[in-house]
Parts: C-alpha cells; sequence; structure tokens
C-alpha cells in the first residue's frame, strides 16, 4: 500500500475531529512535552470509550515490557461489548526493530475496530522509525513551549476548566514555575483550590500560592531593590537569571511592586486608612507596612524617574543587543 501525502495534523484538528466522532485508527504521539501526549492520549480515550468500558477494552503497554506480536494480537482482538478498543503503547522506543516491522506492517492495515496510539518523549521527527510510522498514522509533535507560547496557553488550559486568568498573574506564574506545561497545570490545581466560588484567578492568588516558593525569588528581588538594598538586590538578580527566569517577567513584576508604592504615596498623602489601602491595592494586609514603609522612601519625583528608568529598560530589553543582565543591573544602579 502505498503512502499518501497528508496535510500537517495539528491539536486543534485532533480536538475538532474527536468532537465531531471522528477517530483514525492509529495515532502517533511523539515529543519531549510529556504533558501534552498525556493530555491528547485522555481525550482520544474519552472519545473511544465510553465510560466504564475501559476494563475490558482499554491496553496500556510499555515498550520495554512487550513485543510487536503482543500490540498486534491486542490491536486485532474485538472489542467486548463496545464498538471499539483502544491500545496504548507507551516509549515504543525501546521496541525491538522486529516488533516494530510487525506493528509497521499491521498499521498498513489496522483494524478498523482498535484505535492504537503509539508514544514516545525520546524520538524526533527526524528519526526513521517516526517518519515510516507516520506515513500511516495521525501525528502530532509534542513541543516544548517557547517562552512567548506559554501565555496562550495558560490562557486556553485555564479557559477549558470554566476559569480565567490576567495576563499578570500568567507572568508571574510563569516566572515560578518556569514552562514546564506539567509543573504550570499542577500549580493552577492548587491555585483553583482557593478560589472557592471565583472564577478569575489574579496575581495575588498566584503570590499566595508559589510567592514563597523558592529561596530567591522575584518578590525578595522586588522588595530588595525598593529598600535601595543594592548587594542583596544584585544577588538575587544574578540567582534569578541563573534559574532561567525571564528577564522581561523580572522586569514586569518589579513595574507591578512600584506601581503600588506608587499608588501607596498618593494614598498616604491622601492620609487613607491603612485597611482601606489593602482594599484599594487589593493586596494582602499583611503587606501594606511594608509598602508603606518603602514609599516613604520616595518623593513623586524619584517615582516619576524610576517609571522612565522602567520603560526604558524595558525598550532596551525587547528591541537592543545589550545582555538582558546588564541591563537589569543597568537598572539597579
Amino acid at each position: 500500500m502505498a503512502a499518501i501525502k497528508k496535510d500537517k495534523y495539528t491539536p486543534a484538528r485532533l480536538k475538532s475531529d474527536l468532537k465531531k466522532g471522528i477517530v483514525a485508527t492509529v495515532y502517533l504521539f511523539y515529543g519531549q512535552e510529556d504533558f501534552l501526549i498525556e493530555q491528547w492520549l485522555k481525550a482520544l480515550q474519552q472519545a473511544v470509550l465510553q465510560p466504564g468500558d475501559e476494563d475490558f477494552n482499554l491496553d496500556v503497554l510499555y515498550g520495554n515490557e512487550t513485543d510487536g506480536a503482543a500490540v498486534v494480537n491486542i490491536a486485532m482482538s474485538f472489542p467486548m461489548m463496545a464498538e471499539k478498543r483502544m491500545v496504548v503503547v507507551k516509549d515504543f522506543h525501546h521496541l525491538s526493530e522486529k516488533s516494530l516491522n510487525l506493528i509497521t506492517a499491521y498499521i498498513q492495515k489496522p483494524s478498523a475496530s482498535s484505535c492504537l496510539a503509539l508514544t514516545t518523549t525520546k524520538l524526533g521527527g527526524t528519526n526513521a522509525v517516526i517518519k515510516a510510522l507516520a506515513k500511516y498514522s495521525k501525528v502530532l509533535e509534542a513541543k516544548p513551549l517557547y517562552d512567548n507560547h506559554v501565555p496562550a496557553w495558560v490562557k486556553a488550559h485555564v479557559k477549558e476548566r470554566g476559569f480565567t486568568i490576567s495576563d499578570e498573574a500568567i507572568t508571574l506564574l510563569q516566572l515560578n514555575a518556569g514552562n514546564s506545561l506539567r509543573r504550570l497545570s499542577s500549580e493552577i490545581d492548587k491555585i483553583e483550590l482557593l478560589l472557592k466560588d471565583r472564577h478569575e484567578i489574579s496575581v495575588q492568588d498566584v503570590e499566595a500560592i508559589v510567592g514563597a516558593s523558592k529561596e530567591f525569588n522575584v518578590f525578595e528581588f522586588a522588595d530588595a531593590v525598593a529598600e535601595k538594598n543594592l548587594p542583596k538586590s544584585l544577588r538575587i538578580l544574578n540567582r534569578l537569571l541563573e534559574l532561567g527566569e525571564s528577564p522581561i517577567g523580572i522586569l514586569v513584576m518589579l513595574t507591578r511592586h512600584y506601581t503600588i508604592i506608587a499608588k501607596a504615596k498618593e494614598m498616604i498623602i491622601s492620609r487613607m486608612r491603612k485597611d482601606e489601602m489593602g482594599r484599594a491595592l487589593r493586596v494582602n494586609p499583611y503587606f501594606i507596612d511594608k509598602y508603606v514603609r518603602q514609599a516613604a522612601k520616595y518623593n513623586k519625583s524619584q517615582l516619576g524617574d524610576i517609571f522612565q528608568l522602567l520603560l526604558t529598560a524595558d525598550q532596551h530589553l525587547k528591541s537592543s543587543y545589550q545582555k538582558p543582565k546588564l541591563v537589569l543591573e543597568s537598572l539597579i544602579f
């Protein structure tokens, strides 16, 4: 059977197909981002099997514990009291060449009553095995997301769970959890427990969960800068960058910190009570004294200059050839 040239399959196409009840006989999920692969398998299983069918019609095999003959025999078996059987082979890169040849032969003429899903996080798109299997499969590559693609993923992930999240909250979440989708999802799970009847995740919600999760975090950095502690500011900044934190994200949170200080300054001048300040600033009352103390270190003119410096640093980070570390160090000085 000759291979047919196909349009590139996408996660959006998978979602659309499954929603319409369109299920292929063979899927190939590969790539480093295992969390995406797990999501695709979960969606596929929900489309293929009815609740309660898992005990009789779901077989999950592992490449280092099975062989091609066993995979093919199970895939060729008729489902029990159901329309389809689902067979998942995880880490199929462990299979022998003979086993892979058997599976390749099977997927050229697969059973119509089975859905076979092959997954691996070790092989790339240029691998000969991937290329051979891809000719007869619906293929998705689970690539690690770039920094600028993570916010869109977080928004979509949160939306699917019935929530919304502010851009500022996403920035803080990414700063602390990095680009690992598994860790991001885990932190979102924790945050949702705090929301109760609310449906919007704010920066305060993220701060409550991940704010103190690191010895060196962006909150300590912002406090050190606002307190005019130069040695501590530089020490924490260097550590944050070593940990792979986003320079843009660090700047965003520093700008947020000074925005709160500037607002607190105006409230102090207007003699607003601390409890009123906490509500107006949407800040935990526990932190109000800190912001009041830091606001006392600056006059309005100095705060205006600081925001101009923050804007200049933002422009340099986004458009100049200066090293991000140098831009942020210069900003602190």
